[in-house]
């Protein structure tokens, strides 16, 4: 073991009560942030697994022509993003309809004498990332045409979701630069206790000749242990309580969204928090040190 390794494990030691402090602190800091995460991963999950199921529906005019559903049929066929273009007769739909609603079906449905439902295109676009672009782009190139009432895809729904998205992200990036901050300070605070500890040592150390860089690696590698150490109980807690969530809630998600499951966070998040614990413990642990041993080694 090295003297700095030794050095290190000494300073833990003598302040073992706030070392453990410092590291519970930077576990629930980091294991709010995480969930944060978790909550945005699946957030995302959710809109690409909703967002693959959007089709645009194209209800046409009961007066269409022949010659209008032809060139409608033209356009959509010419469009690469369409994957596939189903046609519904107003009959078909109404006939489903009152299918649909047939164990509870009013006398509403029953005393009507004509079908109110107008025929339709079903269009499902190619996956992609932008599929929904896509999808608006095509939609607003349709409204145009000639023996097209209406379309329908969603978005007022999907634009309202991913301006939500748009808020997660940014709230987290404020969330995250706050508990940096904090998390920063408290490091900080941690090592001016372990510094005061053995403040004549130290001074004893300099006078005989120990280089500063002597004194601060371990110094420097307890504020990074102590960071590494949140980070990987924070990842534990996240996952424990992700793995709950999943046992519980996991058949609710499905039945709203198939396919879908209640996801940890991916590597490169995992990965992310890991060594920005590991960099937040040394950026505090180095503005403490830097505080004390730049006058004392001036001296």
């Amino acid at each position: 073991m090295t003297t700095s390794a030794h050095t290190t494990i000494s300073n833990i030691k003598t302040n073992l009560q706030v070392f453990l402090i410092s590291v519970a602190t930077i576990t629930v800091a980091f294991s709010i942030l995480g969930l944060f995460l978790v909550v945005f991963v699946n957030l995302n999950s959710f809109l690409t697994t909703w967002s693959k199921q959007v089709q645009l529906i194209v209800y046409l005019k009961d007066d269409i022509s022949q010659n209008q559903r032809q060139g409608l049929e033209q356009l959509i066929s010419a469009n690469s993003d369409v994957e596939s273009m189903t046609f519904i007769p107003r009959e078909t739909a109404w006939a489903n309809f009152k299918n649909t609603f047939s164990s509870n079906k009013s006398d509403f449905i029953d005393d009507l004498t004509f079908n109110p439902l107008p025929s339709s295109y079903n269009l499902k676009f190619k996956p992609s990332n932008d599929r929904f672009i896509k999808i608006h782009r095509f939609a607003d190139l349709l409204k145009g045409r000639k023996g097209v009432e209406s379309l329908e895809y969603g978005e007022k729904w999907l634009g309202a979701f991913e301006k939500f998205m748009l808020f997660i992200r940014i709230f987290l990036l404020a969330v995250g630069g706050l508990l940096t901050l904090g998390l920063i300070l408290i490091i900080s605070n941690t090592i001016k206790l372990s510094f005061y500890s053995r403040q004549e040592e130290i001074e004893l150390m300099l006078l005989i000749g120990a280089t500063p860089n002597f004194i601060r690696v371990p110094f420097m590698m307890e504020g990074m242990l102590q960071g590494l150490l949140g980070g990987i109980f924070a990842l534990a807690l996240i996952k424990f309580l992700q793995l709950y969530v999943k046992i519980q809630f996991q058949g609710s998600l499905e039945s709203i969204a198939r396919g879908m499951e209640f996801q940890f966070i991916s590597q490169p998040f995992i990965f992310g928090l890991l060594a920005s614990s590991v960099l937040i413990g040394w950026v505090g642990s180095f503005i403490s040190i830097r505080q004390f041993l730049s006058p004392a080694h001036k001296k």
